[in-house]
């Protein structure tokens, strides 16, 4: 996980500190494959088994994502 988005002002908190995945990869000479932001809609679809990408592919969510 790598942020959270308020769901009612859509102000970023980086919870778990910030560019650690980034900076562990970059020490191990490996890449990172993307961050996953904390986000209701993320949580409630993968809770359906239905990614948001999928299910809400033109949601903000998923701008994040890829």
């Amino acid at each position: 996980m790598s942020v959270f988005h308020c769901p009612n002002c859509n102000h970023k908190t980086h919870i778990f500190g910030e560019d650690g995945a980034t900076e562990l990869a970059n020490s191990l000479g490996v890449e990172v494959l993307g961050d996953i932001p904390l986000h209701i809609n993320i949580r409630e679809m993968s809770d359906k088994g239905q990614p948001v990408v999928v299910s809400k592919p033109d949601s903000p969510e998923v701008c994040c994502i890829l």
